[in-house]
């Protein structure tokens, strides 16, 4: 509109002598908006309202803001641009005197700059489909040109993702028996909330482990599991997930650890749409270390993130597995101690350079090739033929051969020997013979292995002393800590410990030495005192040098 009434005005500015109604008429705006332009009174339309909050060049600086988060496929929520709108007035008047934009600021703000709101809904399954495909081609074509643009090798890209445990919650195994109704096995759990973040990069690393526990405080006992690596980092929360504070704290630990392995000034980090990575404070430290934040599509991180593709189900099975061994170990009360203890062996097996690699590669993201997820989605898409019928044929197993150990097998050979080569045993009493070594085969077999569980469970009862016996005392309430850290301080609050007692022993020694000194010369003195009434003679000294002295104290 406002570019036809600006055509209008040249015209009639070229042609002085046109009515302004046939004009207007003639480029099809308001004859009244006509007039007032040639009387000289502005547009509205991008003006700067007289009571506006921030200045022409911030709201310029706020709409490439918003625009560079949305190319990167960061969803923009209203909530960020008024905490962005509001970071920009505490910069300018101080933390202090800062005003902020009002309740209905953001709104006008977007509504003056053309932006639209529009809602992040699930799609139909059928809907979906039909849109995953364009949705993966924009998004393959924005992350080559921003890895393009930036030189970026596949050392500095990395993803990014949480996933949660149930501290004491397994889940079912394939186990070997001979009955057709289902197994159980009682546990009990605990449903304990804990969260790992991870981060891998496509050369195959991943950064120490950041753990969020269900806590208030951070504890001693944590910080004195032996298996902890000593980068690792636990923060306490009364919930046990994450939120935009840890967001920010887990992006500090992945700078500090990311960049020993940088080949280039920027790193990307792919991530999902999580509303606590697209925080103002979030993508402002982004920028100050040099992190690309790129967003990865709504519905599709499935298909799209190498953590979910493939590395998040062996952390997952090793973890079930760690907790099922244990708990066959006569552990049935998992805490988070048991948690800690074992969940660095799941992360070694998990995060293995080769799984790491297939990640990346099974995504398309480094070596850079779309058509590995294109294919995945079109085969999705495409029918299902139907398999064919399972072979029908004679059930045959292989498994005949009974258990045996060693010394009791070879006391059956012998008697096996001697039953077909004596002709002269009882056949009765030979067939009875046999039933018993075989008995006592299988009986000596699962006494090998009670045994065994046995011992495995002792050592795992005597652990769980051990982890028990260990003075669990506070050290911070809220942040982060790193194992190392939490470990230095556990260490000095034990040597403070040993100072302090050391303290009251030097202190009780001393109380006893002026006590006995006291005693001394309250004895020497009343000695002296008999010694001057003649009730008490002079002492004597027997040196076998110098023979007899008297002893001058007294």
């Amino acid at each position: 509109m406002e570019a036809r009434v600006q055509g209008a005005v040249e015209y009639i500015e070229k042609f002085p002598c046109a009515k302004v109604a046939n004009v207007a008429r003639e480029f099809g705006v308001p004859r009244g908006r006509l007039r007032y332009r040639l009387q000289g009174r502005p547009a509205k339309t991008g003006q700067k309202a007289s009571n506006t909050k921030l200045s022409r060049p911030e709201e310029a600086a706020l709409c490439r803001y918003i625009d560079r988060l949305d190319a990167i496929n960061l969803a923009v929520r209203a909530e960020f641009v008024t905490d962005a709108a509001n970071c920009i007035l505490r910069e300018r008047f101080g933390r202090s005197e800062a005003p902020v934009v009002g309740p209905n600021w953001t709104s006008r703000f977007l509504k003056r700059h053309g932006y639209l709101k529009r809602r992040q809904r699930k799609l139909q399954a059928e809907r979906q489909a039909s849109e995953d495909l364009t949705r993966v081609h924009q998004y393959f074509q924005a992350l080559q040109q921003v890895v393009q643009e930036n030189g970026i090798p596949p050392e500095d890209i990395w993803n990014m993702d949480e996933t949660g445990f149930r501290i004491g919650v397994g889940k079912d195994q394939l186990i070997v028996t001979k009955r057709a109704r289902a197994h159980y096995f009682g546990i009990s759990e605990n449903r304990e909330s804990a969260t790992a973040i991870e981060a891998i990069s496509a050369n195959g690393e991943v950064i120490p482990a950041f753990l969020i526990l269900a806590a208030q405080m951070h504890m001693a006992s944590w910080y004195q599991i032996p298996e902890l690596d000593h980068d690792t980092v636990i923060r306490p929360t009364p919930t046990g997930y994450s939120n935009d504070t840890i967001s920010l704290e887990w992006l500090q630990h992945f700078d500090k650890h990311s960049a020993k392995s940088s080949k280039s000034s920027r790193r990307l980090l792919l991530l999902d749409g999580h509303g606590s990575h697209h925080t103002r404070q979030f993508i402002q430290y982004c920028d100050e270390k040099g992190i690309i934040p790129f967003g990865m599509p709504p519905n599709l991180t499935h298909v799209l993130q190498p953590l979910d593709v493939v590395v998040f189900q062996p952390l997952k099975h090793y973890h079930a597995k760690a907790l099922d061994v244990m708990v066959r170990d006569g552990l049935v009360n998992i805490t988070k101690l048991e948690f800690l203890s074992f969940i660095q062996d799941v992360r070694l097996k998990a995060f293995k350079i080769d799984t790491i690699r297939s990640a990346f590669r099974k995504t398309g993201v480094f070596p850079f090739d779309p058509q590995v997820v294109l294919r995945v989605l079109e085969a999705r898409q495409a029918k299902k033929t139907p398999s064919p019928p399972p072979h029908s044929g004679p059930y045959s197993s292989p498994f005949e051969t009974p258990l045996t150990l060693r010394q009791i097998n070879k006391v059956a050979d012998e008697l096996g020997d001697r039953i077909e080569h004596d002709e002269s045993l009882d056949s009765g009493f030979a067939r009875d013979l046999n039933r018993f070594i075989r008995g006592s085969l299988s009986l000596a077999t699962e006494l090998v292995q009670t045994k065994r569980d046995l011992g495995r469970t002792r050592m795992a009862e005597r652990t769980q002393q051990q982890r028990r016996a260990m003075k669990n005392v506070q050290l911070q309430s809220g942040g982060v800590l790193s194992v190392a850290e939490g470990r230095q301080m556990v260490k000095q609050r034990e040597e403070d410990q040993v100072a302090k007692a050391r303290k009251v022993i030097e202190d009780a020694e001393k109380k006893a030495r002026n006590a006995r000194k006291r005693c001394f010369e309250e004895t020497a003195k009343e000695a002296r005192k008999w010694r001057a009434s003649e009730r008490l003679e002079r002492a004597e000294v027997c040196d076998s040098e110098r023979g007899k002295r008297w002893l001058k104290r007294f």
